[in-house]
């Protein structure tokens, strides 16, 4: 089991890159999976390394990892997030949202 970082604003926190975060509810470009950390710990430290540091209102979210090191939309949905649309991978836009 891991854990997935979730805001009932932002959304599932899907990764980051060049110092841009990525939230499906804001930004998804398309990424059809969320980063997975092992524990609570591991996403707390590596939300302490962001500029305004932890989100107020996030929460670490257990979630099945379907693939390393990430969670799918149909496993956040089966963790009981909401899932989101992703272009790129048309059966994804089947799911509940």
């Amino acid at each position: 089991m891991a854990v997935v970082i979730y805001s009932e604003t932002d959304g599932v926190f899907l990764g980051a890159c060049m110092g841009l975060a990525f939230w499906s509810n804001l930004e998804a470009l398309g990424l059809p999976a969320a980063v997975t950390f092992p524990d609570d710990a591991a996403a707390d430290e590596y939300m302490a390394g962001w500029i305004s540091g932890r989100p107020e209102g996030v929460r670490c979210v257990p979630v099945a990892a379907d693939q390393e090191g990430y969670a799918s939309i149909a496993a956040c949905v089966r963790a009981g997030l909401p899932g989101w649309i992703d272009e790129q991978t048309p059966v994804a836009n089947a799911l509940p949202a």
